[in-house]
């Protein structure tokens, strides 16, 4: 018998699916020293012609400023970002060129975790699910939070 889908808790799915995933791109991102957050920060700000204010990368990655921040101390400290000041009372951080380096180390890592990903899921089954994600991110936004 299948389970109805009203069932079915979106958020914990969601989120042992996130960890399952995780578990393997930390395992081969752990060869240049990332995890699989500090990564995707890392892309992110490479995308960006010039410095990212934390406001907009915290939207874009769904963070909440504090976490953003936290998630960043480990990246300035070892020297693969850097913040300046932005507008006003604003932070801007951007990667520098350790981080461009450490970028180019981990990427095969990544590549590699990405292969084995496919190989098992397949890339059309993936590239539906990436749009269907990309979907629930945008309902998600949409929809407002439970406040107390």
């Amino acid at each position: 018998m299948t389970t109805p889908a009203a069932s079915i808790c979106a958020a914990g799915t969601l989120r042992r699916a996130t960890r399952s995933i995780a578990r393997l791109y930390d395992g081969h991102l752990a060869r240049a020293g990332l995890t699989t957050t500090q990564f995707s920060l890392l892309v992110a700000l490479e995308r960006r012609a010039k410095p990212a204010p934390l406001s907009e990368l915290a939207a874009e990655q769904v963070f909440e400023r504090t976490s953003l921040y936290r998630a960043l101390e480990p990246l300035e400290r070892d020297g693969l970002v850097a913040f300046t000041a932005g507008t006003g009372r604003s932070k801007e951080v951007h990667l520098t060129a350790k981080g461009v380096r450490r970028i180019a180390e981990a990427r095969p890592h990544w590549q590699e975790a990405q292969s084995a990903f496919l190989a098992k899921f397949g890339r059309s089954g993936w590239n539906t699910l990436a749009k269907q994600l990309g979907a629930i991110v945008e309902v998600a936004r949409e929809l407002p939070a439970a406040t107390e």
